[in-house]
Formats: structure tokens, C-alpha cells, sequence
């Protein structure tokens, strides 16, 4: 608790929090103001296509204070596991994360109704993955800037690939099918959604699996 404390307050004061918070609340008045999007299509913009990126800054950004400043060869030499290391960091970034997508989400849900949140959660399993790959890329770079690299490459294939993933493709919330499968209309195991149901299960392995070898690959790896 006392380092999630440290955490956030160097957050809060960092240039990045700043920017972060600054462009929340643009985006969302602009999406308001400007009438053009539907609940279905401000959804996918907020929690496919932006905030992935947003989740990659606040990462690399947790990460680089003790990797990037090769303070993390001596904190390994206290009594802390290196796993527990990784899986603290991701913590710490997951409730920066959460936090600040909860600002946009708590208002825009006032007016659009709960969809927004059944969107937030749907799409879950995708940064499940990319946290996962930013983190790997973070071990075997022993750098942050490799975790970014992996981060926005993740964030541009699902952004741009959506032809070539086909059925493995990030971003579904404009889709009817998908809208009434995440708002629990059409019944979460019915034979038409088994294939969201594959999709998101296959998001969360690619995370899973990404955090094993990044667990695997830091326990290689001597002060």
C-alpha cells in the first residue's frame, strides 16, 4: 500500500497524467457535442481504438521508473521475487487504468446508458493481451521502449488489421451481434456467439501466455 501510494503520487505529477487527464474529457465533449456517433460506435472508439494506447503509455510509464533507471538490479537484491515485480507494476497499472477510464465512463454512461460499461468490460480481454505483450517486451528489451514498440504495434494491428484477423478481431462493438451479446440480450452461450466467446477467450490466453514468458524470461536473468 505504501508503494501503490508512492505510485500514484509520482503519476499525478508526472506529465503524463496531465496529458492523460486532459484528453479524456476533450474526447468525450467532442464525441458528444458532435451528434455523429452512436452508443454502439462511441463505445468501440473509447475502448478498442483509444484507450488501448492509453493502457500501453500508462505501463511503459510504471515500468520505466525502476527498469529504465536499472534501479530494479537493486530491488531484486532485497527479499522480492522477480515475478512478484511484474505482476505489482501490472497492478499498479491496471488501477491507474481502470481509474482513469472510469472518469469518462461514469458520465458518458449517465447519458448513453450502461451499454458503456458493458462495453468497458467486454473488451477486457484485449488489454489483458496487450498488457501482457508490452510487459514480455519490456522483460526481453530490458527496457521500456521495447514494451512500447510491442504496445503500439499491438495497438495498430487491431486498429488497421481488423481484415486479416477476421474472426480474432479486436474490434467488434460496432457489430449488432456483438452489442447485443455484450449487453446480455442474446444469451452469452448461444451457438451465434460462440465465435465472441473464442475471440475474447483467445485474447486472454495471448495474455496469459505473454506473462508466463515474461515471468520465465526476468527469472533468467541474473543481478
Amino acid at each position: 500500500m505504501i508503494r501503490l501510494r508512492l505510485f500514484l503520487k509520482l503519476w499525478f505529477t508526472s506529465i503524463y497524467s496531465f496529458m492523460t487527464l486532459l484528453l479524456i474529457p476533450i474526447i468525450g465533449v467532442i464525441n458528444y457535442n458532435s451528434g455523429t456517433y452512436t452508443v454502439d460506435a462511441l463505445s468501440s472508439l473509447i475502448y478498442e481504438k483509444t484507450a488501448p494506447i492509453w493502457f500501453v503509455f500508462i505501463l511503459q510509464w510504471c515500468f520505466s521508473i525502476d527498469v529504465d533507471s536499472k534501479f530494479f538490479n537493486q530491488l531484486i537484491t532485497f527479499p522480492v521475487t522477480k515475478w512478484s515485480f511484474l505482476l505489482e507494476r501490472a497492478a499498479f497499472s491496471v488501477i491507474i487504468f481502470f481509474g482513469l477510464t472510469s472518469t469518462i465512463t461514469i458520465p458518458l454512461a449517465i447519458i448513453f446508458g450502461k451499454f458503456l460499461w458493458q462495453g468497458f468490460f467486454f473488451t477486457i480481454p484485449v488489454y489483458i493481451a496487450l498488457g501482457g505483450l508490452v510487459i514480455l517486451g519490456t522483460v526481453i528489451g530490458n527496457h521500456t521502449l521495447g514494451g512500447l514498440v510491442a504496445g503500439i504495434f499491438f495497438w495498430m494491428m487491431i486498429l488497421f488489421g481488423g481484415a486479416l484477423l477476421r474472426d480474432y478481431n479486436a474490434i467488434l462493438l460496432i457489430y449488432q451481434s456483438v452489442q447485443r451479446f455484450a449487453s446480455g440480450e442474446s444469451g452469452f452461450f448461444a451457438v451465434e456467439n460462440h465465435w465472441i466467446i473464442f475471440n475474447r477467450l483467445s485474447y486472454i490466453g495471448l495474455g496469459v501466455l505473454f506473462m508466463v514468458g515474461a515471468i520465465s524470461k526476468i527469472n533468467q536473468k541474473s543481478v
